[in-house]
């Protein structure tokens, strides 16, 4: 069976350019949803219908389509894949203080899937911006609710505190905290290198990558007068082939350079 093509036209950069946005879940994405192994899941998943299990090695809850690209896609990283994944315990909420936990507000940002033993997996974003919340018991689904919060050590702690902070102004102002989002200053290389995969992907050569992605002028003997070129379109079909070949926890717990 021939697939359908899965990444956009490499030679041009305003297909990529909503991926300055994303952050490291995004990349994260953008690698596996291009691996055949996990095309081959998805088509399997597919044809059987109930298909989460085939999702847990590749660090996902479900098996997002490898079709849809950031940031329309909405990948569920799992906890032990995403250090960010805030846990909880919901209860009902009896309280005066404002202090209650309302999903229907969000639901603009939220998508839920609910697990074989019932506990619901919480994704509240906007394609760009993330924020997971697992439920270890209870329910968003019947109005607002008390929150427990799972958190515990010193390393595992620091990422679920952000992901805490990132909730409250969530729950108090209604919209994703873009300020509390730092942007990915390496995210300009990153894309490069994915486009240079791309490349690689569509059969281009390395002279190719130089000219669209590096500005060799078209005609020039690279291997005489401009043998940089040559050396950095190399150094980008390395990266590519190591990307391609990196685990997704790995962009998650930010691991890769």
């Amino acid at each position: 069976m021939v697939r359908p093509p899965l990444s956009p036209d490499w030679r041009c950069p305003e297909h990529y350019a909503a991926l300055a946005k994303v952050g490291r879940s995004g990349f994260a994405w953008e690698w596996l949803r291009r691996k055949p192994i996990y095309r081959t899941a998805y088509e399997i998943g597919a044809r059987r219908g109930n298909a989460d299990h085939l999702a847990q090695p590749f660090g996902l809850h479900r098996l997002e389509p490898p079709q849809q690209a950031a940031p329309l896609a909405r990948p569920i990283w799992r906890a032990e894949a995403d250090p960010h994944v805030l846990l909880a315990t919901a209860y009902p909420d009896y309280s005066t203080d404002h202090d209650a936990f309302d999903v229907c507000p969000l639901k603009r940002y939220a998508t839920c899937h609910h697990c074989p033993k019932g506990h619901e997996r919480w994704l509240f974003s906007d394609g760009y911006r993330a924020i997971r919340l697992d439920l270890v018991a209870g329910s968003l689904a019947f109005g607002a609710v008390g929150l427990d919060y799972h958190i515990n050590g010193l390393t595992t702690a620091l990422p679920r505190l952000v992901a805490l902070y990132r909730l409250i102004a969530l729950a108090r102002t209604g919209q994703l905290p873009a300020p509390l989002f730092r942007p990915e200053r390496k995210a300009p290389r990153w894309i490069l290198v994915l486009r240079t995969a791309d490349a690689l992907a569509a059969g281009a050569s390395q002279r190719d990558i130089a000219e669209h992605l590096l500005g060799l002028e078209t005609g020039q003997r690279w291997r005489v007068s401009n043998p940089s070129y040559r050396r950095r379109a190399q150094r980008l079909v390395e990266a590519a082939k190591r990307a391609m070949n990196t685990d997704p926890c790995r962009w998650l717990c930010g691991d890769v350079p």
